[in-house]
């Protein structure tokens, strides 16, 4: 699913993901909506599936668990992507962060659209302060307005991985023979998986 309404197995193709150093970063939006997902982390692979709603073996126990009052075996979490033109290493990256971040980020959008007409047009500088998972926050402020041609977005938009197929959920026969105890590895044995990144 994708869209601002934050309260409403992946391709071949190798991505990179944006890590963001302590200090600013700036970046441009390519998307104009965040891919949003929902993820189980598979502790026994230090991975994470993505949820395919209906039939998923995992919601299954985790529903299971919930009638019986036990705690959870695996957790259920919300993920947030867009693709951006990263202007510090100047390559087209995968942006992954939590609805905290995202909500500033739409607070920004809002602002941009008062000046242009999408983010693609805007210099957005992303402030990461701290260097680990507990300390780390992010500010996020509209830098310039830096309008393209429909031409050089049209070029922007080709490079972006298309992430409804990138982050396509996994299947309720995949996810079952995990918890089967099969290797990842045989599982998605065809299959580059998505990097791994902290989402603070």
């Amino acid at each position: 699913m994708s869209g601002w309404d934050f309260e409403n197995d992946s391709n071949t193709s190798k991505v990179e993901f944006t890590k963001f150093a302590p200090g600013i970063t700036q970046i441009r939006i390519i998307d104009e909506d965040p891919n949003v997902r929902w993820v189980h982390w598979m502790k026994q692979f230090n991975r994470s599936i993505n949820c395919p709603g209906r039939g998923c073996p995992v919601c299954e126990i985790r529903k299971q668990q919930k009638a019986n009052k036990e705690s959870y075996t695996y957790n259920m979490a919300k993920r947030f992507s867009m693709n951006i033109e990263n202007l510090d290493t100047g390559k087209i990256e995968l942006m992954e962060q939590g609805i905290t971040f995202f909500q500033d980020l739409r607070d920004v959008k809002d602002d941009v659209m008062d000046k242009t007409d999408g983010l693609i047009n805007a210099i957005i500088k992303v402030k990461r302060r701290g260097t680990t998972k507990d300390d780390t926050s992010y500010r996020l402020d509209l830098g310039t307005i830096d309008k393209l041609t429909a031409e050089a977005r049209e070029e922007l938009r080709s490079k972006a991985t298309d992430l409804n197929e990138y982050f396509k959920p996994n299947t309720p026969e995949q996810i079952l023979r995990l918890l089967q105890g099969e290797a990842w590895e045989d599982v998605f044995k065809y299959e580059e998986n998505e990097e791994e990144i902290e989402i603070s």
